[in-house]
């Protein structure tokens, strides 16, 4: 009976799933470079298919083993989708210069029947790296941002249309950004990334830190609180440890069904899809985020570890590389590379545009601050790091 019972538990401790990690590039650490889908549409660099393909092409001789490309602003893609809208969409008036620019050259390429993500796809694996395509989690704005502009710019339909979908706090008042426990709002963010995965994409990014919340005290959750405490979850805070285990549950169901969505989708490709995802190496649990379980079920091939906010942050990565041990995923190091500075207002803009006001200056990570970092992470057992809004290509080898 013994010698039955260790294999056994061998199996049960083992994931479920098995993780394919991205490997190294020119290097030992792995390098992922992430492209927000808009900033350089915004700024004008991206016109069109062209310079899609030379921007991608600019990794070749670089250490960068993925790419991850954004595809939604808000809630709106930047390519054509039939489940949302190009952001922009409706407006003759816009926020800013460059959100214009942005929305005039996503709709350009639409209409000539061009999808962004088939491009950057294609010219990846051209530079011979791998694709990811990555989803802010909750990236709506407040319905007064800049005056109403800026949602109408980036917030689709679906959140206009089912304001009783969003975050509530414990008075009742409604937030911005919409509930994971209901499954209509899980179901249309996968239904985005069904879309997604019909490209010849190698994987799928998750970004939590584009935004929390991602849970309240709508009528879902605070009814499991009652169902599980007997207790009223009006009369507890936001942050009472209690509401840490309803989230797990409630977003593990949707990493769950992402993860059932790669390996439908590899499965008629013939080869793995990867899965990754963003968190806060704090707040992760208050997210909604429970690492060890996605671990231990080998839905996560690699996980990039950071902080919310402005980079030049430090902390220990050594735990997140001990709770990975045996899964199969690596473990980044999520470095944000803007460490002062904030996106131009439509105010600003129009004073910018007016000459009464010069543009804002921003601070980046120095090429030291990433070759400490590259210690330090090797040292702690890290296999490589991300980079966060940072396009300069000396930053991207030597590591």
């Amino acid at each position: 009976m013994p010698r039955l019972l260790l294999p056994v538990l061998c199996l049960l401790s083992a994931p479920l799933l098995a993780a394919e990690p991205p490997k190294p590039r020119g290097g030992d650490l792995t390098l992922v470079a992430y492209d927000d889908g808009f900033s350089s549409f915004y700024s004008g660099r991206y016109k069109g298919a062209e310079d899609l393909k030379k921007s991608m092409l600019f990794y070749k001789d670089t250490q960068i083993a993925v790419l991850e490309w954004c595809v939604i602003a808000g809630s709106r893609t930047n390519y054509p989708s039939k489940v949302t809208e190009l952001y922009g969409t409706g407006m003759t008036e816009f926020p800013r210069r460059g959100d214009k620019l942005a929305h005039e050259a996503v709709k350009s390429m639409a209409d000539a029947g061009e999808n962004t993500l088939a491009i950057v796809t294609a010219a990846c694996h051209e530079a011979g790296i791998s694709c990811y395509a990555a989803l802010r989690m909750n990236g709506d704005y407040a319905a007064n941002t800049w005056g109403g502009t800026f949602p109408k710019f980036a917030n689709s339909t679906f959140w206009w249309q089912h304001p009783e979908l969003r975050t509530l706090d414990a008075k009742g008042k409604e937030g911005s950004h919409q509930s994971y426990a209901f499954p209509e709002v899980r179901e249309f963010k996968l239904n985005i990334l069904r879309e997604v995965v019909e490209q010849d994409i190698d994987g799928i990014n998750l970004d939590f830190q584009r935004h929390p919340t991602f849970f309240g005290f709508e009528k879902p959750m605070s009814d499991a609180f009652k169902a599980k405490y007997g207790v009223e979850a009006s009369t507890v805070t936001q942050d009472d440890p209690r509401w840490v285990p309803l989230r797990y549950e409630m977003m593990t169901l949707f990493i769950r069904d992402v993860r059932k969505l790669l390996d439908e989708a590899g499965k008629r490709k013939g080869r793995h899809l990867g899965l990754s995802a963003r968190i806060d190496w704090q707040k992760y649990p208050t997210w909604g985020c429970d690492i060890k379980t996605w671990l231990k079920e080998g839905m996560l091939d690699y996980l990039v570890v950071g902080q919310y906010g402005l980079g030049g942050y430090d902390f220990d990565i050594t735990p997140f590389v001990k709770m990975a041990q045996g899964s199969g995923c690596a473990v980044l190091f999520g470095e944000e590379a803007t460490v002062k500075g904030h996106d131009t207002t439509a105010e600003e803009d129009r004073l910018i545009a007016e000459g009464k006001m010069k543009p804002i200056p921003h601070t980046l990570l120095t090429r030291e601050h990433y070759a400490e970092r590259a210690k330090k992470i090797r040292a702690a057992g890290a296999q490589g790091l991300q980079l966060f809004n940072d396009g300069r290509k000396e930053m991207m080898k030597g590591y």
